[in-house]
């Protein structure tokens, strides 16, 4: 029994071992099945025909070693229902199918897209197997040894077979495979090796075939197993590489490497198109050994060199770029204070303590020193309501650092009430300058300061006195008389009633807060604000949000 179980237990690891394999043998099968899907489902199906060619053959570019066989061949596959079934073009889908059945023989048509041209041509190819190339039958020039770095490489073919078209395949240091279509010009085929693939010293190493109007190639010039080759280098004494009789193009400055053509059928910027160190990927794309891809990531140095940063994993783009730096805005806000308070109408209080008590069948102020002690203006605390105020901003954008200034004007104050408000802040925006770039949330912090003042007001009720004469037996009985007894006992000089009881503060300021903009877009939105103030020289807590919206130039 114990034989057994070794056995068993032998036979399950190399079953996992081989199962663990194969899933990790083509980690971007999955991202390049969602490519293919997308190519035929939404841009052939809508007859956007170089779309979806552009998105298959970068699908192929993109993933290098890292997809099956049977993914590259499906792929492929639908390259050619896309050249057949959508542009009629059935030489070219004759030649996407040899591809398609060199990786996979097993790769099978899709029949419900596919045409019966297109059945047919798949079925002849499929039938006749991928036709042999002979050797030496295609003549190219140049045929350099030597080539400086970020040199474009002019190539012009030759046969005196009969070809229809022609391709040229090439490969760098670090890529993989790349494929260009030549153009016809009097007689001859001609492609230009992009900047891209010399950007680097290295090895360059390409090859040419012919391909005859079924689409089977017919002649060469190399092979992918004993390609031509050429080492790039940092600067060379030699030629640099033309079409016959023609000047050498210039050599690219490092900025304009991403301008080279790209390979055929994919736009600069889609997934699996070729890019170059100013990294022209679209979207959240990286530039990956000269070819838009995806990139995983644990930090920023990781997506240096794509001129990226790591964001949940994956390199994506800094979006940093021109933005609004003079802002202006209009606000509206209002402020709560808390009150409390066993006498705010107290000569003491309303001296001493901010309080301002009217009487408002009068509209005079309560003399505090004729008041019962025991209700003058019992304030029971908690958040009261006070001034409101509208303001205008002006803020100077420095990156992730602001100075913002506001003037404003400000109204429900109490007796002798300065409505001005003058405010100068500090921001800071947590998401930094990039988040100026693009509409969305924008939160900050800030501390400033400045001149305002605030006020609160609520309604206490009050026990007069004072029409009793000062030091007399009735002002005593009335100041010592307990409010909580029934009106009915009350000194027939008591006078109750209700006051106007203000807690003014200010007039300077200091403050902390924070608040958010919310972009609509990219330089204007509506924005959230909160102060937490404590004015002075007469002394509260003061909560203070306000509303607006901004507007950048």
């Amino acid at each position: 029994m114990a034989i057994v179980r070794r056995l068993a237990l032998t036979f399950f690891s190399l079953v996992f071992l081989l199962v663990a394999g194969n899933a990790s043998a083509a980690p971007r099968d999955k991202a390049a099945q969602k490519k293919i899907e997308e190519a035929i489902y939404t841009h052939f199906l809508n007859t956007d025909f170089d779309a979806a060619e552009g998105l298959l053959l970068g699908t192929v570019r993109a993933c290098e070693d890292k997809c099956s066989p049977a993914v590259i061949a499906k792929a492929w596959m639908y390259v050619g229902i896309i050249r057949g079934s959508g542009r009629n073009d059935i030489p070219g889908a004759q030649e996407a199918f040899s591809t398609a059945l060199a990786a996979d023989p097993a790769v099978q048509l899709d029949n419900e897209i596919a045409t019966d041209p297109v059945k047919a041509a798949f079925a002849k190819v499929k039938g006749g197997g991928k036709a042999a190339a002979p050797a030496g039958a295609f003549t190219c020039a140049p045929s350099p040894s030597e080539i400086e770095t970020r040199r474009p490489v002019p190539l012009s073919c030759e046969s005196d077979k009969d070809i229809t078209s022609a391709r040229l395949i090439y490969k760098s240091f670090g890529t993989d495979w790349t494929t260009l279509r030549m153009e016809a010009k009097e007689g001859t085929f001609r492609a230009t090796i992009p900047c891209g693939a010399t950007q680097n010293t290295g090895k360059l190493v390409y090859y040419a075939q012919g391909l005859d109007a079924d689409g089977a190639v017919v002649v060469s010039s190399g092979s992918k197993e004993q390609p031509n080759s050429a080492d790039i280098v940092s600067e060379s004494t030699a030629d640099p590489p033309a079409f016959p009789s023609e000047e050498p193009p210039a050599r690219c400055g490092v900025e304009t490497i991403a301008e080279a053509p790209p390979p055929s059928g994919g736009e600069c910027g889609a997934w699996g198109a070729a890019c170059g160190k100013d990294n022209c990927c679209e979207g959240e794309l990286a530039c990956i050994n000269g070819t838009c891809g995806e990139a995983e990531c644990q930090s920023d140095s990781d997506c240096k060199e794509a001129g990226q940063e790591c964001d949940a994993g994956r390199c994506k783009k800094d979006e940093s770029g021109p933005y609004a730096k003079n802002v202006i805005g209009l606000h509206f806000g209002a402020e709560w204070m808390t009150l409390s308070s066993d006498g705010a109408c107290t000569a003491d209080s309303q001296q001493n303590d901010s309080y301002t008590c009217i009487n408002p069948d009068t509209g005079k102020q309560v003399s505090g020193s004729a008041l019962n002690p025991k209700a003058a203006g019992k304030i029971g605390g908690g958040f009261v309501i006070g001034t409101m105020r509208v303001m205008a901003s002006y803020e100077r954008i420095f990156g992730a650092i602001s100075a913002e200034a506001r003037l404003g004007f400000a109204f429900r104050g109490g007796p002798d009430f300065m409505p001005a408000h003058v405010e100068a802040r500090v921001k800071y925006w947590v998401l930094g300058e990039k988040a100026f770039t693009k509409p969305g949330f924008r939160p900050w912090v800030h501390v400033g300061g400045g001149f305002a003042q605030y006020d609160a007001t609520v309604k206490p009720s009050v026990f007069d006195c004072s029409s009793a004469p000062v030091g007399s037996a009735e002002r005593a009985a009335c100041m010592n008389f307990d409010p909580s007894r029934p009106p009915s006992e009350r000194p027939n000089e008591a006078n109750v009633y209700p006051v106007e009881a203000t807690k003014q503060l200010g007039l300077g300021f200091v403050t902390v807060g924070g608040g958010a903009m919310y972009a609509i877009g990219k330089n204007h939105g509506a924005v959230l604000n909160l102060n937490l103030t404590i004015p002075f020289a007469s002394t509260g807590f003061v909560i203070a949000p306000s509303i607006g919206y901004s507007a950048g130039f």
